[in-house]
């Protein structure tokens, strides 16, 4: 039976059924049971194609896709996936310039079928996924699923992205480290009686995977320590504000040896001076090129330190604590603690103490509020 539409069938499947009510009531004299049951089947059938035609047009439903318009205006959860706030992201994403738009992807041996698949993404949301990643370590997989591409998808654009956010910043490596003049301008009260205070350093480590061979292994493995280490010389202005990241050294290289190797020095000018603590008799090296050193007193077999140098010791740990705070940071980029991407530790410090002064900094104790602005005050300088 043809039928051209499906009221034309809904109308059959009600005659149809009208007329298994009469018949039901003529059984009784002369219709044989088989025509009732042949007349049911039937009506049945209609049902069930009636079904099937009413709902053969209605589309399935979609799964949702984690973008960025879901968290935006959510303060709080944009925070906890990128570390900044919309605003901030906003403000990173127009200094990532026109140039976001035109990257040149990681290559794969993954076929065409599945590289074509990250332009699914608009860059925008490859820029979100990225630090994501950065932030908070999520898995490739988990990030492949929420983002609905694939996983070798996730590796290209985090690796991708990566390397163009530390190109773009390594631009900035010489202004990031502002002069003696603009940080004096912006000085907190703490910070007044160290004159001529140019950065506070400190060196941090980073665990990573055990090398595969025993020389490397030597050299990743400090004594005393039971797990392999990177490590990394940062400087921060007395703001609070990251102006120097190193490269990723071997953990058995001393505090000395990075300040040596990292180019720190090449930054430093005659009449700066550097706060640091006690792990950096640098003060030979420094002297050579005009510039002084602030370290907290050494004891020296003595049982304890003078009035004096007690005074002068608390007060240099009480402004050390603004690079502490600066490393804690930077560490909450989860993606740094993880083993599988040595290649580009390096990058992605770099790129993590960037995006710190894209935050807003936390106002150190006891300063002039005036002086002492909560927008990252490197950038502003530059103009961003």
């Amino acid at each position: 039976m043809h039928l051209s539409s499906v009221s034309d069938l809904t109308a059959q499947v009600m005659s149809d059924e009208d007329g298994i009510e009469e018949v039901d009531k003529s059984c009784q004299t002369d219709v044989k049971w088989d025509k009732v049951m042949k007349l049911k089947l039937e009506a049945m059938i209609l049902k069930t194609e009636l079904y099937k035609r009413q709902n053969q047009n209605v589309a399935p439903q979609q799964k949702h896709m984690f973008s960025i318009d879901d968290v935006k205006d959510d303060d709080k959860q944009f925070r906890f996936y990128t570390g900044l706030t919309w605003l901030q992201f906003m403000a990173f994403w127009n200094f990532l310039g026109p140039s976001r738009a035109e990257l040149s992807y990681h290559k794969s041996s993954v076929k065409s079928e599945t590289s074509s698949r990250e332009r699914r993404l608009d860059p925008i949301n490859q820029l979100f996924l990225t630090i994501i990643r950065l932030r908070t370590g999520l898995p490739q997989n988990d990030l492949a699923y929420r983002f609905g591409i694939s996983v070798s998808s996730v590796s290209k654009i985090v690796t991708t992205w990566i390397q163009f956010m530390y190109l773009r910043f390594s631009i900035l490596k010489k202004p990031m480290f502002v002069t003696r003049d603009i940080v004096a301008k912006n000085l907190p009260l703490c910070f007044q009686k160290l004159k001529g205070i140019r950065t506070i350093i400190d060196c941090t480590e980073f665990f990573v995977k055990q090398a595969s061979n025993f020389e490397r292994q030597g050299h990743l493995y400090p004594s005393l320590k039971s797990h392999g280490t990177y490590k990394v010389l940062i400087g921060v202005s007395p703001t609070g504000a990251v102006m120097f990241v190193s490269d990723a050294y071997e953990g058995s290289i001393s505090d000395v040896g990075i300040v040596k190797q990292s180019g720190f020095l090449d930054h430093l000018e005659a009449g700066d001076l550097v706060l640091a603590n006690r792990g950096f008799p640098i003060r030979d090296i420094l002297s050579k090129k005009g510039v002084h050193l602030n370290i907290p007193p050494f004891m020296n077999g003595r049982k304890k330190l003078t009035p004096e140098e007690d005074i002068y010791s608390k007060q240099i740990e009480r402004v050390q604590v603004h690079v502490e705070r600066c490393v804690e940071r930077i560490k909450k980029f989860r993606l740094l603690s993880k083993v599988t991407l040595q290649p580009v530790l390096s990058q992605m410090v770099f790129v993590a103490g960037c995006l710190v002064n894209f935050q807003e900094l936390e106002r150190p104790q006891s300063t002039d509020t005036q002086n002492s602005p909560t927008e990252p005050p490197i950038f502003k300088h530059l103009g961003y």
